[in-house]
């Protein structure tokens, strides 16, 4: 997880388009907007003060239609939020014309369906649901004459008598759910809803709670009402009705913590993340086709408050959530996955050392995030380097950027090439500062050849500033995607004493694998079952901070060795025996 420290601890997402979505962050009549920019990057873009406390936002119901997100809550009429521009947000009362909130009560629950805005649940008519008029979301007066199929709607469900929770618009219905089942909204047989052919009927009796659903691959996913089950409900062939599947028959234990949050993350690793009311959180594992369904926990040292998802430009989803360490609250990102490919264009099969392939694996290494609660950094730079050697020696020179990339504390530090193709490589010392443009260098690398290149290079640090959040603390460290060590941060500076391209910060995670119990099988008995003395284990580890082994957890001794001496832009590897 990367993370920024945060002052919320609840998240909802404003999807305006592919390229314009925010992170809504509420706290107590306010709301904090963050998206990407152009680049990229992601961060605060603006505040906005509403009329709506962080208790009731944590129990409000959203609905997006363009630029206006309506918000619905028991404690008071709907509230709107509306995109303006880019960065700029306004926060209003609608007015609506044919719907009196005196005589029935705030809406607790709302959606977008078949081109009408629908509210339901209401504080003194729980069961009733009303639709507006078609393509027109502020109109809900309802006619006895000259009606229109275009014209407001109003139903009130006869099979229920607990108040509705949620509403979402399915394929052929609308879906209403509460503590008695999962009802549905639709036209009967020609299924566009209109006034004088709206239908309601409670489809099945697995109760649900209010936590939103979630619609993936054709199926609802929702929380039952004891918030320890998760349903899927479809339509079933066989019984020619609608059902309710549990996915979590086999996977009790994943859900001990109680159901909070349900959210479906649309990217290749297509999963969906249930947070749980303990702070605990779940990925699951989901394909009908295939008969997968699988659980599995998320680990991370904190307290989740909550998640959420938000489309990236290029269409995938980023998954954040709000979650407190200590006394501190942080909304964080997970990373992505780093694929790691064999450069089949490069020409490394010819070299035996492969050393053009490791410094691509190097660049890959570069990107992955190791640790919890972290933060990367560099000093990547796109600026074109221009070399010139000197006569006497051309390994000493001056490097001149297109860029002001240097400065005079730029001394001592090393200029790295990123390599493209692997054959990308070059080291230079900073001896001297001349101006923001040029600096005297030597060449610390061996054997290389010194091109104008444009393609990005490292500025090499030795230290890392701003690390306030984790003042005090024995923070983690990862250099150039080799473990480099604990350390501890004092007035917000983390001090490696040795120089670095990229770095991770932050908190370890900690792994405990349990072996099968040795044995085989012979003459019919069990090998597994007899006592053994081990005299001799070999392991090999890779990318680790430390191992301890022991034939239980109370007798563990530590067997890893780890010594990141020296200077280095490829990760040191180590194998213990």
């Amino acid at each position: 997880w990367s993370s920024d420290v945060c002052s919320s601890d609840l998240v909802q997402e404003f999807r305006f388009s592919k390229d314009q979505t925010y992170l809504m962050l509420f706290t107590d009549n306010n709301c904090d907007f963050y998206s990407y920019d152009a680049s990229g990057n992601f961060g605060y873009v603006t505040s906005l003060v509403t009329e709506m406390t962080l208790a009731q936002a944590k129990e409000a119901k959203f609905a997006q239609n363009g630029d206006v997100v309506y918000i619905t809550h028991a404690g008071s009429t709907p509230r709107i939020i509306t995109r303006t521009g880019a960065s700029t947000f306004t926060w209003s009362t609608p007015t609506m014309t044919g719907i009196d909130f005196t005589e029935m009560g705030n809406p607790r629950a709302c959606a977008f369906y078949q081109k009408r805005l629908w509210f339901g649940g209401f504080t003194l008519k729980p069961t009733t649901i009303r639709g507006s008029e078609s393509g027109v979301y502020t109109q809900f007066t309802i006619k006895t004459q000259n009606i229109l199929d275009s014209d407001p709607v109003s139903i009130t469900l006869s099979d229920i008598t607990d108040p509705i929770y949620w509403m979402v618009g399915g394929k052929k219905n609308l879906n209403a759910g509460n503590a008695e089942g999962i009802s549905l909204v639709n036209g009967g047989s020609i299924e566009v809803i209109t006034p004088t052919l709206i239908f309601a009927t409670l489809a099945n009796t697995e109760r649900a709670n209010s936590v939103d659903p979630v619609l993936k691959d054709g199926l609802l996913f929702y929380g039952s009402l004891d918030s320890r089950k998760m349903y899927y409900f479809q339509y079933d062939l066989m019984t020619e009705s609608f059902v309710s599947t549990e996915c979590t028959l086999v996977s009790k234990d994943a859900t001990v913590g109680r159901i909070k949050r349900i959210v479906y993350k649309r990217d290749d690793d297509d999963l969906m993340y249930v947070l749980m009311e303990d702070g605990t959180m779940s990925a699951v594992v989901f394909n009908q086709t295939e008969n997968i369904n699988g659980w599995f926990p998320i680990h991370t040292n904190g307290t989740i408050l909550d998640v959420e998802t938000i489309t990236r430009p290029d269409g995938k989803d980023d998954m954040y959530i709000i979650v407190r360490r200590g006394a501190a609250v942080y909304l964080e990102r997970m990373t992505d996955a780093v694929e790691f490919t064999r450069f089949l264009d490069t020409d490394f099969e010819n070299d035996p050392t492969k050393e053009k392939y490791n410094r691509l694996i190097a660049e890959q290494l570069k990107k992955c995030n190791y640790l919890d609660c972290s933060s990367i950094f560099n000093q990547f730079k796109t600026s074109t380097l221009t070399y010139t050697p000197d006569q006497d020696d051309p390994t000493e020179g001056t490097i001149t950027s297109s860029a002001q990339d240097f400065s005079a504390s730029s001394v001592g530090h090393y200029i790295v090439y990123k390599t493209k193709t692997g054959a990308e490589y070059c080291v230079f010392e900073i001896l001297e500062y001349i101006d923001d443009e040029n600096v005297s260098v030597k060449m610390t690398s061996e054997g290389t050849s010194y091109p104008t290149y444009t393609d990005g290079w490292y500025l090499s640090f030795s230290a890392v500033s701003g690390l306030s959040s984790f003042e005090g603390q024995e923070v983690y460290v990862v250099a150039d995607g080799g473990y480099l060590g604990k350390f501890t941060v004092e007035s917000g500076v983390c001090d490696f004493g040795r120089e670095c391209q990229s770095v991770c910060i932050g908190l370890p995670y900690r792994v405990l694998a349990n072996t099968f119990v040795i044995g085989q099988t012979g003459d019919t008995d069990n090998g597994q079952t007899i006592s053994k003395c081990i005299a001799k284990y070999r392991m090999r580890f890779v990318d680790t901070a430390g191992v301890e082994i022991g034939t239980d957890i109370n007798t563990l001794q530590e067997v890893q060795e780890f010594d990141p001496a020296g200077f280095f832009d490829l990760p040191d590897r180590k194998s213990v025996v």
